[in-house]
């Protein structure tokens, strides 16, 4: 089948390793051109985008922190300067911290509402403007399971996740009828970062899921694939859950 994302121009945030890097890479196999954002490790951020490359397509890296509006804004005159308009923003950048709410403080609290959601506002902000101008477009969220589901020490993650949902809904209301906006909500995967927790922690996160595992970032990086192709023109507002049967909807 025919994603016919050849030549798009796609903006992943989050995108250096784990999930985002699963996502980078996949658009850059399907021939689109990407820019690689990041925070932190330069040397991982160029190691992704050299396998993008290999693909021979156009791939950028850019450092910015998405819960800063004007570092993200500055990215987006960077790739209209180096990659031109863009096709498709997913916005993966995300983090994850374990606190019960009696002990979790204002900061814990603030920078996870900021990361997730300031951070899809203001790239959503972003890539609307250039969108409306051209009428076309693909945005597509990366929330959760936890957004559907909440979780115990993690209230904090889960509200962000779930404002992202709603925020999604009400963004592709307003985009419509030009520009598609979704979301992806993940079960748990296996990225490099959770395989440090050990095989004890894996197996019981497993257990939870009707499909008796956990998600590898390739199969998260098909669901995004499919909302920013063709074949998803008719979707908009919608949330998937590649999740394991973690959460049934219908």
């Amino acid at each position: 089948m025919d994603l016919k994302l050849t030549g798009k121009n796609v903006l992943i945030t989050g995108s250096s390793m784990g999930i985002g890097k699963a996502i980078a890479l996949a658009f850059a196999e399907q021939g689109a051109n990407v820019l690689i954002n990041y925070v932190g490790n330069d040397q991982i951020a160029e190691t992704t985008r050299l396998e993008a490359e290999k693909f021979e397509v156009k791939a950028f890296k850019y450092n910015a922190d998405v819960s800063d509006s004007k570092q993200v804004s500055e990215m987006f005159q960077y790739m209209d300067k180096h990659l031109g308009d863009i096709d498709i923003l997913v916005n993966n950048a995300g983090i994850a911290q374990n606190a019960p709410i009696t002990e979790m403080t204002d900061e814990q609290w603030d920078k996870m509402i900021k990361v997730h959601l300031y951070g899809n506002f203001y790239n959503c902000r972003e890539a609307a403007k250039r969108m409306l101008k051209r009428n076309k477009g693909k945005i597509v969220n990366i929330s959760s399971d936890l957004g559907s589901l909440g979780c115990e020490e993690y209230a904090h993650y889960s509200a962000a996740k779930g404002g992202i949902n709603a925020f999604t809904k009400s963004l592709a209301r307003e985009l419509a009828p030009h520009i598609n906006v979704n979301a992806v909500a993940p079960g748990a995967t296996f990225t490099d970062i959770l395989a440090e927790f050990g095989d004890n922690y894996v197996e019981e996160e497993s257990a939870k899921y009707p499909l008796k595992r956990l998600a590898q970032p390739e199969e998260i990086a098909k669901s995004v694939l499919f909302l920013a192709s063709s074949c998803a023109d008719f979707y908009t507002g919608q949330i998937l859950g590649p999740n394991g049967g973690g959460v049934m909807n219908g």
